[in-house]
C-alpha cells in the first residue's frame, strides 16, 4: 500500500509533465448540450479519442475509462461480469451515462451497464465531472458520461481488424464510412455522410472469484459478444440535415454465483440504442434540433425464470439562439421508461408498476465578456409518482491571458428513486424522496496547442442518500460528503508523449444508526483516498509505442472487507505493414498483479493480444 501512496504523491511532481496526443482546442459537446471549444466549457471534460482506444490495452469500456477517464472501477467477475463506476466519489447510478445524445439507463436499479458496450464501435468519449442535472435531470450527480459511436465523413474509408490473444480471446470487426454527394459541411444539399461497422469477440476467460468469496465456482468465466453500429446523414440544403444511429450488441457471458452451478450461471444480454434527429438553423441566429431515441437493456438468466426487457424512450427540442449580448439556449425533453418480461410483469411477483413518465424544461445563458465567460443554468423535472425536482446551476470563468483560465462553479443535482426502489414486489417503499447534491468547482488550468496542465478542487454533499434498511426496505437515511482535488497534465517532450491524472479524496458517507438514533461516519464503499494515472505515448518513424500505468488506493467493500491498492502497468504497441496495414499489440498488466476492484473477485491477469488492421490508422 505505501507504493502506491508513494505513487500518488510521485504525481504532485510529475503532473506538470503530462500525455496522450490530443487537439485541446477540440470541440465538444456534453458540457454544454452544444458544440462548445473544450477551453470554454467552464467544466472538468476529459476526452477519450478513437486513437487512444485503438492502443489501450483495456479489455472492455470499464477498464478504458480507468485508464484515461480518470475514475475508479469495480468489476464483479470476469469479462462481461456486471461493473461499477466511481465518478467524483459518487456511485454507479449516480452518473448519468448517454449514448449519441440518449439515455442509457437500467430503470430498474440504475447505471448505464457499460460492461456490454463494444469498444470497436465506438469512436469517442467524453466525460463531464460534477453535478449536471441542471441539464440532463436525474442521475447526474456525480457527472455524465457520453459515448459517440462511428461516424463518417469524406471518401469511402474501409476498415478491418482481426486479433487473437491469451486464453482463447479473440476479436474480429469490419466497416465502412464516408460520405457522398457534393462538400461543403453539414447540411448541403445531396450530402450523405454514412458509417457500417460490424464485429464480434470471445473469450475463454479465466477464474473470476477467489475460493474465499461466497460465489466461487472452479470454473472459467468466458464472454461472446457481436454487434452492428450504422449511422446515416442526409443533407437537406439550407444548413439543415436529418440522420439517425443505431448500435445493438449482444452475447452470452458466464459467471460465478452462489446460488448456481457452473453449467447453469449462464446470461445472454442485449443492450441497443437507437436515435434519429433532425437539426438546422430556423434563422441565421437561431438553430434547433429534434431528436427521438430508445435505448434498451435486456438479460435472460439460464438458472433461474428472470428475463426483464428494460428500454428509455427520449424525445428532446432543443434550440440556441444568438442574442446581442450572449446566447441563449432552451429546450424540453419527455422521458418514458418501460420494464416488462419473466419475473417482472409476468409470474408470481411482479412490479407495481412498469411504465414512468418524466417531463421536463431546461435552459441556459451563456456570456463571453472580455476575459470573463459566465453560464447560468436552470432545470424544472416532473416524474410521475415523485414528484417535481428544479435543479440550476452558475458557471463563471477569467481568462488570466489567452493560454490561462481560472473557474468556479456552482451546481444543484438529483437522482430520482428506482423502479427497484418505489414498485419492488420485495419491500418497495413509495415514500422515498430523490437524492439530491450540492457540487462546487475551483480550477485552475492552462491549454497550450497539445500541452495542458488543470488542477481543480471539488466538493460535493449529497443528502437523503438510499440504502436498504435491516429488512432490506429502502430508505433515505444516509448522506455523503466527498471533497479533493485532482489533478490532469499533458506535455510533449521529443517524441514522447506523457500523460498524467491524480485524485486525492475524501469520500464518507454518514448514516442515521437504527437502533441509537446515533450518526456513523465512514468511508463510502470501493472508493479509495488516492487514484492516479501515468501514461507515455513514443511515435518517431513508423512505429509507436505506450504504457500506461495505474494506481489505486486501499478501500473497503461494502461488506466490510479491505480491498488492497494496486498499480497495472499495460504496453502497447503498432507497427505500419505499408499499403495501410498495421501490426499491433497490447500486453496488459505486465506483472501479472493479482488484485481486486470488488473483494472476493479477481481482475485479469497478464494478458497478451496481437492482431493486424486495415485502414484504422497507426
Amino acid at each position: 500500500m505505501k507504493s502506491v501512496l508513494s505513487s500518488a504523491a510521485l504525481a504532485a511532481a510529475v503532473v506538470a509533465c503530462p500525455a496522450h496526443a490530443q487537439n485541446l482546442d477540440q470541440v465538444v459537446v456534453t458540457a454544454n448540450r452544444g458544440e462548445r471549444p473544450i477551453g470554454e466549457t467552464l467544466a472538468d471534460v476529459t476526452v477519450i479519442d478513437r486513437d487512444a482506444i485503438d492502443r489501450s490495452a483495456a479489455a472492455g469500456l470499464p477498464e478504458l475509462l480507468r485508464a484515461y477517464g480518470a475514475l475508479e472501477i469495480s468489476q464483479n467477475g470476469g469479462p462481461g461480469a456486471v461493473s461499477g463506476l466511481f465518478l467524483r466519489g459518487t456511485r454507479t447510478s449516480q452518473t448519468l451515462i448517454l449514448v449519441d445524445g440518449v439515455r442509457l439507463e437500467n430503470p430498474s436499479s440504475g447505471g448505464g451497464n457499460l460492461e456490454y458496450l463494444p469498444l470497436s464501435a465506438i469512436d469517442r468519449i467524453e466525460i463531464v465531472r460534477g453535478p449536471a442535472s441542471a441539464m440532463y435531470g436525474s442521475g447526474a450527480i456525480g457527472g455524465v458520461i457520453q459515448i459517440f459511436t462511428r461516424t463518417g465523413d469524406g471518401a469511402a474509408k474501409p476498415f478491418a481488424s482481426v486479433g487473437i490473444g491469451s486464453r482463447s480471446t479473440w476479436q474480429a470487426q469490419a466497416g465502412v464510412s464516408g460520405s457522398t454527394g457534393p462538400s461543403g459541411g453539414a447540411g448541403r444539399a445531396g450530402t450523405t455522410r454514412y458509417a457500417l461497422s460490424v464485429g464480434a469477440e470471445g473469450t475463454q476467460g479465466y477464474e473470476a472469484t477467489r475460493p474465499v468469496s461466497p460465489a466461487y465456482q472452479n470454473d472459467r468465466d468466458g464472454n461472446l459478444r457481436r454487434h452492428v453500429n450504422a449511422s446515416l446523414v442526409q443533407g437537406l440544403g439550407g444548413g439543415w440535415e436529418a440522420g439517425g444511429s443505431l448500435m445493438i450488441a449482444e452475447g452470452r457471458v458466464q459467471y460465478d454465483d452462489a446460488f448456481s452451478t457452473p453449467e447453469s450461471a449462464r446470461m445472454a444480454y442485449r443492450t441497443s440504442a437507437a436515435n434519429g434527429f433532425v437539426r438546422g438553423r430556423v434563422q441565421a441566429d437561431w438553430s434547433t434540433e429534434l431528436r427521438v431515441g430508445r435505448t434498451g437493456i435486456d438479460y435472460t438468466f439460464s438458472g433461474f425464470s428472470y428475463a426483464p426487457r428494460m428500454s428509455s424512450q427520449t424525445v428532446t427540442w432543443q434550440n440556441t439562439v444568438a442574442l446581442p449580448v450572449g446566447r441563449l439556449q432552451f429546450g424540453v425533453d419527455h422521458l418514458r421508461q418501460r420494464i416488462e418480461g419473466e419475473g417482472v410483469t409476468r409470474g408470481d411477483f411482479v412490479v407495481l408498476r412498469s411504465v414512468r413518465n418524466t417531463d421536463s424544461i431546461f435552459g441556459a445563458y451563456e456570456l463571453t465578456q472580455g476575459a470573463h465567460l459566465l453560464r447560468v443554468m436552470l432545470r424544472q423535472d416532473r416524474i410521475e409518482t415523485v414528484g417535481s425536482e428544479p435543479t440550476g446551476g452558475v458557471a463563471w470563468g477569467y481568462r488570466i491571458d489567452p493560454k490561462w483560465l481560472v473557474r468556479a462553479s456552482y451546481a444543484s443535482a438529483f437522482r430520482a428513486p428506482t423502479f427497484d426502489d418505489l414498485y419492488s414486489p420485495f419491500g418497495a417503499n413509495p415514500a422515498l424522496r430523490p437524492e439530491k447534491s450540492r457540487g462546487v468547482d475551483l480550477a485552475l488550468e492552462r491549454r497550450s496547442g497539445g500541452s495542458l496542465f488543470k488542477a481543480t478542487a471539488f466538493a460535493s454533499r449529497i443528502r437523503d442518500a438510499i440504502e436498504l434498511d435491516a429488512s432490506f426496505v429502502p430508505q433515505n437515511v444516509d448522506s455523503a460528503r466527498v471533497h479533493g482535488v485532482s489533478v490532469e497534465a499533458r506535455e510533449r517532450i521529443g517524441p514522447v508523449a506523457l500523460r498524467a491524472q491524480a485524485t486525492w479524496q475524501d469520500p464518507r458517507g454518514e448514516r442515521i444508526d437504527a437502533a441509537t438514533g446515533a450518526t456513523v461516519t465512514g468511508p463510502l464503499s470501493r472508493r479509495a483516498r488516492h487514484h492516479a494515472v501515468f501514461g507515455a505515448d513514443w511515435h518517431t518513424g513508423p512505429v509507436r509505442m505506450g504504457a500506461t500505468w495505474v494506481l489505486q488506493g486501499a478501500r473497503f467493500d461494502t461488506d466490510g472487507n479491505r480491498i488492497a491498492g494496486y498499480g497495472v502497468l499495460d504496453l502497447n504497441a503498432v507497427v505500419p505493414l505499408g499499403q495501410g496495414w498495421d501490426l499491433f499489440g497490447r500486453l496488459g498488466n505486465v506483472t501479472d498483479r493479482r488484485y481486486e476492484t470488488a473483494w472476493g473477485y479477481n481482475m485479469p491477469p497478464r494478458t497478451l493480444f496481437v492482431g493486424v488492421r486495415y485502414g484504422m490508422g497507426g
